[in-house]
């Protein structure tokens, strides 16, 4: 019995503020769609800018000093004997302006890695790795064949001087982070040292370990550098742009949560006389508040689940638009959800939408029956 008034008080036909409760619904509901896809969209673009500097700019750890191609070789070897160690090689990277085929030129760099670095480059054309011509990536192959690249190199009487260079390109590469594809021309430590006089590298890191901290203890005898470290002032920069984001989410959450709040004390408020007759016709007064607390959480339900229903079928939607994602932004963006998240902000709006209606039938109750049936609306 007390369900079902509660119903019919919420969206029975008969009911004249029928409307309240479906725009308080509906607007619930775009507002908590509008949250969680926020949330998702946040997670997942920090989660791969993370794994892509990661991945190809930082790896986990490379070193603080240079070593000659058959040390650093030497060392990589003695670094994958350790247990968190998952695989050690070496780089460079090299600075360079491509000239394009208009005569444009191009800031880039030539990243020599050695054969053995794992990084998940895939081929698109020809062969990445050779020792006669570097590998541009699908997005550059506009460069033309041979690329023509300026460069600095040590010289007998000055310390650097500019060199223009016409490599062949030997095959075409692509990744899943966009600016690495951009700005990168690979080729090996090999053919990057008969381009420049100087052939120090640097040793690169993948560790078995997801902790960095595990990993950096057994490191630490060979003077390692960390991603996070490497890309410290990004990493703050993304960190003020998580709590700032964070702020106005919890400003949304905040009015979303007072929407539902007052919502649902002007819901039971438009029903005194009902409220009313209930007393006048001997309803327990203490059964009243269950009544409009049951309607104030029918309809926050049905808002939440309305969201959650939304925000499904974006979820669904998604792969449709993930290409245009990926070719603007360079990031494949794999959205999720945290469930206890969800849960908790669903919890939350239910237990205020009930709170709301609750101080909203004991405020009437306290109202003389004769007031409310001759005034009408006092509240």
């Amino acid at each position: 019995m007390t369900l079902l008034l509660a119903w019919r008080y919420a969206f029975s036909k008969a009911n004249k503020h029928r409307g309240v409760s479906i725009r308080i619904a509906v607007g619930l509901g775009v507002g908590i769609f509008a949250i969680l896809v926020t949330v998702s969209f946040m997670q997942a673009l920090q989660n791969a800018q993370f794994d892509h500097i990661r991945t190809y700019e930082s790896f986990d750890f490379h070193s603080a000093h240079t070593y000659s191609l058959e040390e650093g070789r030497a060392l990589a070897k003695e670094l994958e004997q350790l247990s968190g160690v998952k695989e050690a090689f070496i780089y460079k990277d090299l600075p360079v302006l491509a000239v394009d085929q208009a005569g444009d030129n191009h800031p880039m760099r030539i990243r020599a890695i050695d054969l053995s670095g794992d990084v998940p480059i895939h081929s698109i054309a020809g062969e990445l790795f050779t020792s006669g011509g570097v590998a541009l990536s699908y997005r550059n192959r506009f460069l033309g064949n041979p690329v023509t690249i300026t460069f600095l190199r040590s010289g007998k009487q000055v310390t650097q001087v500019p060199t223009q260079r016409s490599v062949p390109v030997t095959g075409i590469y692509a990744t899943e982070y966009g600016p690495f594809d951009g700005t990168t021309i690979l080729a090996t430590p090999e053919y990057l040292a008969s381009l420049i006089a100087n052939e120090t590298y640097s040793i690169g890191i993948y560790t078995n370990e997801r902790s960095i901290r595990n990993a950096e203890k057994e490191l630490s005898p060979y003077d390692v550098i960390s991603y996070k470290e490497a890309n410290q002032s990004l990493y703050q920069a993304m960190e003020l742009e998580q709590k700032m984001m964070a702020l106005l989410l919890f400003l949304l959450i905040l009015v979303i949560i007072v929407h539902v709040h007052v919502s649902s004390k002007r819901l039971v408020g438009s029903k005194q006389r009902e409220i009313a007759l209930l007393r006048t016709l001997g309803f327990q007064e203490k059964k009243i508040p269950l009544i409009f607390i049951l309607q104030g959480l029918i309809v926050a339900l049905i808002g939440c689940v309305l969201g959650l229903a939304l925000t499904g079928s974006f979820f669904l939607l998604y792969p449709m638009v993930r290409v245009y994602i990926v070719s603007n932004l360079g990031l494949d963006l794999i959205l999720a959800l945290r469930f206890g998240e969800v849960g908790f902000l669903c919890v939350l709006i239910l237990a205020l939408a009930a709170l709301g209606a609750y101080t909203g039938s004991r405020r009437l109750l306290r109202v003389d029956i004769m007031e409310i049936i001759g005034h009408g609306e006092l509240l």
